[in-house]
C-alpha cells in the first residue's frame, strides 16, 4: 500500500557506506515508490546499456538528460522482495555507479483556514486579524518600482494550473514554438507535430508529465494556489493580486489529482524546465529518499541558470540535522523557504535550518486562486515558496540581466530581521521583496577599529565600527567573518582563510558586535570581516585582528580502556575496534543493535570549573537513519534531569565532536554525561561507538 505523507517538502533520507556497514533502508525502496521499478546510472566508459537492461529481464522507460541514469521497468506483479534483490544485485555490478527506487513525491499538507483572514497579509499587512502591521514582503513599495513583466518566465512544478481561471489566464505562458500556424496552415498548439523539436508534441501551455500529453490542467487545487501568489493579474477588478502582476508562469505537472507524483516524473519535469529558458522553477513539494537522479536535474538547471525554489517542509523540525529535500540539496541554486505568521513569527509547522534554510514568508491563512475561479485559504511551506519565487521573478523584471546568484543574493541579503527566525534560517529574516529591488549598486564601506577578546574557550567576541551602505547611509546589512593563523591581507588570503560561525548585532548607536564560536580549543590567529550590502554587493577586507580564545585545560579523560566506573547497561560493553586498534565502548560488542532499545552507557562525573566545560569525543555510527539514533545528554543534579545536548543518527564514520557545556551548567561545578540509545522495532545496523571522551575547562578565569 502507498503511504501519503503530507503537502510540501517530505523528508528524504540519504544514505552512505563507510566500508562494510549496511546502509540504513538502502535505495529508498522502504519509502513510497512505483512497484516494480528502479532508476539506475551506469559508469562511465559503459556502453552496453540496452544489452544490460534487457540480460536483467527489464525494459528502459526513460534516460534522464541530467545525468543519464535510466528509469527501467520490470514485468508486471514483479514481487517486492525480488526488486530489492534486483537492486542490491544491481548496485554490487561493476558496470552500475548507483541504483535507486523511482519513488513517489507529493504536495505539502495544506488546511482551508477561516475565512475572516480575507486579506493578502503576506503582501500588505494592516494589522487586522491579530497581525502586526508591516509584517509583510512589502510589495506595495516594491510595485512603485515594478510590477512585473511577461518577459520573466516561471515554472510552476506541481499539480498544474487552471488554465482559464481570470486571475492565471492573463500570465499563463504560451510557447512561441508551438503556437500560431504551420507551414500547411494548421494550428501548432493541436496539429500533432513538435513544431519546436525539443521533444515534446504541442506543448504550448507546459506539459503533464503524468499522462504524458499537453494538458497540465491543476485537478488538485495546490498549483493553482501557488500560481496564483507568484503571478494573479494585477489591477483588473478581479480576485486576488499576486507579486507580480504581470509575468509568464509554465505549468509543468508531475502531481496526479490527489498530490503524488513519482521521482523519474519530477526529474523530467526537471529537466524540461531547463529548456526552456526559465529564471527559476516554484518547487511546493518532495517527499521518497535522498535521490542522486533528483539532484542532477537540479544540477542541469544550475548550469543553465535556472534558480531551484523550494518548500522548507511542514514538519517543524530542524533540516540542519534531519534534511528535507529537494530543498536541502546544498546547491548554488537552490533557495529553501520557512513560512512565517501575520505576527512574523514562525509557523508552527514550519521546518528551519540555521545553515540549511534561507529566509521565511509568509505561509499561514494565505489567500489564492484555486480551479473553477474561486478563491481559497491555505497554510503550508507551500504557499511561502511562491512569496519567494514570485519575488525572484520581479527582481529579474527590474533587472532583466541579473544571474541567478544575483537575484539569490538579493533575496537572502535584503530581508527584514526578524527574531523568530535569527537562529532558524540563514539570513535570520523575512522576504522584503523591496529592498530586494533596491538599485545601490556601489558595494558598502570598510569595517574598521576591528579587535577580538575571548569570550569562551572556543569562542571570541569582535568588537568595531561598522561599515555604511552607499547610498542610504545605513549600516551594512551582513557581514562575513573569517580567520587564519596568519594575516588577511588580501583577496588571496581571504580565499585561504576559514569561514566562522558569527552572530552579529548592531546598535543604534553604531556600534559593531560580533561573537564567534567554534574556533577550537586554545586556537588562535587573526580575523577580518567583509561588509555586504542587501542587495549582495561585497565591501573592502577590513584590517585583520589578532585573537586567542580562553585557554583550556583537560580535566578529565576516558579512552575506554574498561568499565571501571562506568555504569554500562546491556548491551553496551567494550570492543576492539579494527581501525583504531584498541578498545572502544561499543553499543553492541561483536552484534548487531536489538530492535525496541533504550540503553546508556553512562560516564563517572566530571568537576568542572567556574561553571564552564567543552565536552569531546569520537563517535562512529551505524543506526537506521532518522528512526534509531544516539543522544549525548548531560545532568547537573546526579541523573534526576537530564538535557540533550547532541544527537547521532544514520551512518556516520569516525568524527571528533566538539560540544561547549557552558550554557546548560548554569554555573554548576559537577556534571554527569551519558550516552544513550534508542531504537525503534524494524531495520538494525552495527550500532555507535564512542573513544577519547575529554572533558576540558578553562586554564584561567576570564579578565
Amino acid at each position: 500500500m502507498t503511504r501519503r505523507l503530507s503537502w510540501g517538502l517530505v523528508v528524504l533520507a540519504g544514505f552512505a557506506t563507510f566500508g562494510t556497514l549496511a546502509s540504513a533502508k538502502p535505495f529508498n525502496l522502504d519509502k513510497a515508490h512505483v512497484p516494480g521499478q528502479l532508476i539506475v546510472k551506469f559508469k562511465p566508459g559503459f556502453a552496453g546499456h540496452s544489452a544490460f537492461v534487457d540480460e536483467v529481464g527489464a525494459t528502459s522507460l526513460h534516460t534522464f538528460k541530467s545525468s543519464g541514469a535510466q528509469l527501467i521497468a520490470f514485468d508486471q506483479g514483479f514481487a517486492e522482495d525480488d526488486l530489492k534483490a534486483m537492486a542490491e544485485s544491481l548496485a554490487a555490478d561493476p558496470r552500475v555507479q548507483y541504483v535507486e527506487a523511482n519513488t513517489i513525491l507529493h504536495i505539502t499538507d495544506t488546511t482551508p483556514n477561516d475565512p475572516r483572514f480575507s486579506s493578502l497579509y503576506g503582501l500588505k499587512n494592516t494589522g487586522k486579524n491579530g497581525g502586526i502591521a508591516g509584517a509583510d514582503i512589502h510589495a506595495v513599495q516594491a510595485w512603485d518600482v515594478s510590477t512585473g513583466s511577461r518577459d520573466v518566465v516561471v515554472g510552476i512544478i506541481d499539480t498544474g494550473v487552471d488554465y482559464n481561471h481570470p486571475d492565471i489566464k492573463p500570465n499563463l505562458w504560451t510557447n512561441p514554438g508551438e503556437s500560431g500556424l504551420d507551414a500547411a496552415g494548421k494550428d501548432k498548439t493541436s496539429n500533432g507535430i513538435d513544431d519546436d523539436h525539443n521533444g515534446f508534441v504541442d506543448d504550448w501551455h507546459g506539459w503533464n508529465f503524468v499522462s504524458d500529453t499537453n494538458n497540465a490542467s491543476d485537478d488538485n487545487e495546490h498549483g493553482t494556489h501557488v500560481a496564483g501568489t507568484i503571478g494573479a493579474n494585477g489591477n483588473d477588478g478581479v480576485g486576488v493580486v499576486g507579486v507580480n502582476w504581470k509575468v509568464s508562469m509554465v505549468p509543468l505537472k508531475f502531481l496526479d489529482a490527489s498530490g503524488s507524483g513519482s521521482l523519474a516524473d519530477a526529474t523530467r519535469a526537471i529537466d524540461y524546465a531547463s529548456t526552456l529558458g526559465l529564471t527559476l522553477t516554484s518547487n511546493s513539494w518532495g517527499g521518497g529518499g535522498f535521490s542522486e537522479t533528483m539532484k542532477a536535474a537540479i544540477e542541469g538547471n544550475l548550469k543553465k541558470g535556472v534558480l531551484f525554489i523550494a518548500a522548507a517542509g511542514n514538519d517543524g523540525v530542524d533540516n540542519d540535522s534531519s534534511p528535507h529535500y529537494p530543498a536541502s540539496y546544498d546547491l548554488d541554486n537552490v533557495i529553501s523557504v520557512a513560512a512565517t505568521d501575520n505576527r512574523d513569527s514562525l509557523a508552527r509547522f514550519s521546518c528551519y535550518g540555521k545553515t540549511t534554510v534561507h529566509l521565511g514568508a509568509p505561509g499561514v491563512n494565505i489567500i489564492s486562486s484555486i480551479p473553477g475561479g474561486g478563491y481559497a485559504a491555505l497554510s503550508g511551506t507551500s504557499m511561502a515558496t511562491p512569496h519567494v519565487s514570485g519575488a525572484a521573478a520581479l527582481i529579474k523584471a527590474v533587472f532583466p540581466e541579473a544571474t541567478a546568484a544575483d537575484i539569490k543574493a538579493r533575496l537572502v541579503n535584503s530581508v527584514d530581521a526578524d527574531a523568530a527566525l535569527e537562529d532558524k534560517t540563514i539570513s535570520g529574516g523575512r522576504l522584503n521583496i523591496a529592498n530586494a529591488i533596491s538599485k545601490d549598486t556601489a558595494p558598502p564601506g570598510t569595517v574598521s577599529d576591528l579587535q577580538a577578546t575571548p569570550l569562551g574557550m572556543t569562542s571570541v567576541r569582535l568588537t568595531a565600527t561598522p561599515a555604511l551602505e552607499s547610498e542610504s547611509g545605513s549600516p551594512a546589512a551582513r557581514y562575513e567573518v573569517r580567520y587564519a593563523a596568519t594575516p588577511i591581507t588580501d583577496e588571496a588570503s581571504w580565499s585561504r582563510a576559514s569561514r566562522v560561525s558569527a552572530k552579529i548585532s548592531l546598535s543604534e548607536v553604531l556600534a559593531f558586535s560580533a561573537d564567534l564560536s567554534g574556533l577550537g580549543l586554545n586556537s588562535s590567529g587573526f580575523v577580518a570581516v567583509k561588509a555586504i550590502s542587501r542587495i549582495g554587493r561585497v565591501g573592502a577586507i577590513s584590517a585583520s585582528a589578532p585573537f586567542h580564545v580562553q585557554p583550556a585545560v583537560q580535566i578529565y579523560t576516558n579512552d575506554a580502556e574498561s568499565l571501571q566506573g562506568v555504569n554500562a547497561q546491556t548491551p553496551w560493553g567494550l570492543e576492539l575496534d579494527p581501525t583504531r586498534h584498541k578498545n572502544i565502548f561499543s553499543l553492541s560488542p561483536g552484534a548487531r543493535y536489538p530492535s525496541e532499545l533504550n540503553t546508556a552507557l553512562t560516564l563517572p562525573p566530571a568537576e568542572v570549573r567556574g561553571g564552564q566545560a567543552m565536552l569531546t569525543f569520537d563517535s562512529w555510527s551505524d543506526l537506521e537513519r532518522f528512526y534509531d539514533a544516539g543522544h549525548v545528554e548531560i545532568s547537573i543534579d546526579h541523573g534526576t534531569i537530564w538535557t540533550e545536548v547532541d544527537f547521532v543518527t544514520g551512518p556516520t564514520p569516525w568524527t571528533t565532536k566538539s560540544i561547549d557545556l557552558t550554557p546548560q551548567l548554569h554555573g554548576a561545578n559537577s556534571v554527569l554525561v551519558r550516552f544513550r540509545a534508542t531504537s525503534d522495532g524494524s531495520i538494525s545496523g552495527s550500532g555507535w561507538r564512542l573513544d577519547h571522551v575529554v572533558f576540558y575547562g578553562p586554564a584561567a578565569p576570564l579578565n
